[in-house]
């Protein structure tokens, strides 16, 4: 009995000793718990974020679908390595101190995140132009006018003329955010005392007087093919159109149509209507269509211009080919 006793002493002392052996080598061996807690230092020289809330997820690519490769926690901090946008989440990609790397999911500065040290920028540059329109003087195109910026990036600038009336330009800051603006241009031109428009269908000449305050000022449209009678207008109205520096139209100048004698090359009397003795007869190349302006700018108000002709369509043929025409807008000096 005794013996007995005693065995079992012995073997209670051994299982006490290889307890503390074993404790021993896993207290040695076991990972030091410093390595295992997020360290939450702040670098302000990197972009960093602050859990906000007391979990999220961590995904291995930025979509909700993705793997979930486990979680992070309030007041934790974390250098973004990547931002991505998408239409449903803004996701920073991430690697906490255990080695976990991948993708959480919020929006700059929302409820769930902070961000505490540089910038995740989210928003698209600005352009902007001194003036509502831009102004291009006898075909030389500039562009300083327009520029972008961005409140926490550079932006950089381009540009792409999409019609005769808009040039749309495109800002796109270094990560990649864009907007785009449609600015208004004009084409404009000096007038000399004679200015010329050339095209496959007429040739038209300008002249320019001035007597005091009272601007005077013809037209000559000259046919560079013949125009059969099926294909002409009846009937060709006057146009001219007045604007001030900002290109608002003027309607308070009075204009005068024809008040002072045509060219006697001219095939039209003094309103525009086709003589009688053209109007069942074909429009040869070279005859002339002729017209005048005059108009008193008491305050110099005017600063561009640009006239021409509107004609009576001839219903019955589409190719019409003088029904209208317009000039180019000039500056009148």
């Amino acid at each position: 009995m005794v013996e007995a006793r005693n065995n079992k002493s012995k073997n209670l002392i051994l299982n006490l000793v290889l307890g503390a052996v074993i404790l021993f080598i896993a207290i040695l061996f076991w990972p030091k718990s410093e390595n295992k807690t997020q360290s939450n230092i702040v670098d302000k020289t990197k972009t960093q974020i602050k859990i906000e809330v007391k979990r999220i997820n961590i995904r291995s690519l930025p979509t909700i679908e993705s793997e979930d490769l486990g979680d992070v926690y309030k007041d934790e901090v974390y250098t973004v390595l990547e931002h991505v946008d998408t239409a449903e989440y803004y996701w920073y990609k991430i690697k906490t101190n255990y080695g976990t790397e991948g993708y959480i999911a919020s929006d700059p500065n929302s409820e769930y995140i902070s961000v505490i040290s540089g910038y995740v920028d989210r928003t698209a540059p600005t352009i902007s132009s001194s003036k509502p329109f831009l102004i291009f003087v006898d075909d030389n195109k500039n562009y300083d006018e327009v520029t972008c910026s961005d409140e926490f990036s550079t932006c950089s600038l381009s540009y792409e003329i999409t019609d005769s009336s808009f040039i749309t330009f495109k800002a796109t800051d270094e990560y990649g955010n864009t907007s785009s603006k449609a600015i208004k241009y004009y084409n404009v031109y000096n007038f000399n005392k004679n200015v010329n428009e050339n095209s496959s269908f007429i040739n038209a000449k300008y002249t320019k007087n001035k007597e005091n305050d009272k601007y005077l000022i013809s037209a000559i449209y000259s046919l560079n093919k013949t125009i059969k009678n099926q294909d002409k207008s009846v009937n060709y109205l006057p146009q001219i159109n007045l604007y001030d520096e900002n290109f608002n139209e003027l309607e308070d100048i009075i204009v005068f149509y024809n008040e002072f004698e045509l060219p006697s090359n001219c095939i039209n009397d003094n309103n525009l209507t086709l003589k009688d003795e053209y109007q069942n007869i074909d429009l040869l190349k070279g005859n002339a269509l002729c017209m005048n302006f005059s108009f008193t700018d008491l305050n110099n108000s005017v600063k561009y211009i640009a006239f021409g002709f509107s004609g009576l369509e001839n219903f019955e043929n589409s190719n019409n080919i003088l029904a209208n025409y317009f000039s180019k807008y000039y500056i009148l000096n």
